[in-house]
């Protein structure tokens, strides 16, 4: 019960009994006034709490609204990344082609160096030395699954080869899809994988290509996709090159090359395009004599040096 203090002198004048009711009248609303106050204290406290919720469940919903944004940025980033993966080009044909030198001991071929062609940048050039060294610069856009491709090379492929490795000419080798075709696209994107992870064997890559179009001549047998598992063991393919071959790393890369060249052949000194499975372009004179003639190309190749001295 609540203890209330009263006034004596209010008391005076009173009975007993009134004095008794008085008392217990003070002592109620004593005991109304502390409920009053204790409910207050609780209704404060209930506030504050739900203030602490709200504030609470307020910064949840903006950390999840963040944590949600950053996902979706993270996210968004990664896949603009494996685009450009994807679109990007083999290293080491930084101008579409891969360029071969000798290696200086008359025998062997030293591919050269560069990065990777990034997705809808444009290929460079391979400067001239034809003019300060004497070594004529070749360069050779050549679709692989070409019953033409396997014309020249069984006429040239090895005279070229052979002025490669004694330092008298460079070659750097373009291969495209010039028909558009999935066979065509596959060879091009598989030789991407050679060049940029196993660049000495490119060459070897190269000619085992163009064998299989050489030796199916007779029945007009060309290069397909189901012939690049020979080709890569001919080459003596890295696994790494297995699997980029079979990922079809370089595909992206393989249709627009093929695109630009049958666009637009920035070596030649007039405009030319890859218009058929072989074109020979040499210090910027393209080769317009026949495939299957090796004195004609000999011809070409020491006038267009001639020109460029």
């Amino acid at each position: 019960m609540a203890q209330v203090k009263v006034d004596r002198s209010l008391l005076q004048g009173m009975t007993k009994r009134e004095r008794q009711a008085f008392v217990r009248d003070m002592a109620r609303q004593e005991r109304e006034r502390r409920a009053r106050q204790r409910r207050q204290r609780r209704i404060a406290a209930w506030s504050a709490a739900g203030a602490v919720v709200v504030l609470a469940v307020a910064g949840g919903i903006t950390a999840g609204v963040v944590s949600a944004s950053d996902a979706a940025a993270a996210e968004a980033a990664k896949k603009a990344e494996a685009a450009a993966d994807a679109a990007r080009g083999p290293a080491n044909m930084l101008t579409d082609g891969l360029l071969l030198k000798s290696a200086g001991d008359g025998a062997t071929v030293a591919p050269v160096t560069t990065g990777a062609l990034e997705g809808g940048a444009t290929p460079g050039k391979s400067a001239s030395e034809a003019a300060t060294t004497g070594v004529l610069d070749v360069q050779l856009y050549i679709d692989p699954t070409s019953a033409d491709a396997a014309t020249f090379w069984s006429t040239s492929g090895a005279a070229l080869q052979s002025g490669l490795t004694g330092g008298s000419l460079s070659l750097e080798l373009h291969p495209i899809a010039q028909t558009g075709s999935a066979d065509a696209l596959a060879a091009v994107a598989a030789f991407g994988c050679f060049a940029a992870l196993q660049p000495d064997a490119a060459l070897a890559a190269w000619n085992a290509m163009l064998q299989v179009g050489i030796d199916g001549a007779a029945t007009g047998a060309t290069l397909t996709s189901g012939d690049l598992t020979g080709v890569m063991t001919t080459a003596g393919a890295t696994d790494d090159v297995v699997d980029c071959v079979d990922g079809d790393t370089y595909a992206q890369w393989a249709d627009a090359a093929s695109t630009r060249a049958t666009t637009s052949i920035p070596y030649a000194t007039d405009p030319t395009a890859a218009s058929s499975g072989v074109t020979v372009v040499a210090a910027g004179s393209v080769y317009t004599g026949s495939l299957d003639d090796a004195a004609a190309l000999s011809s070409f190749l020491t006038d267009a040096l001639t020109a460029a001295g």
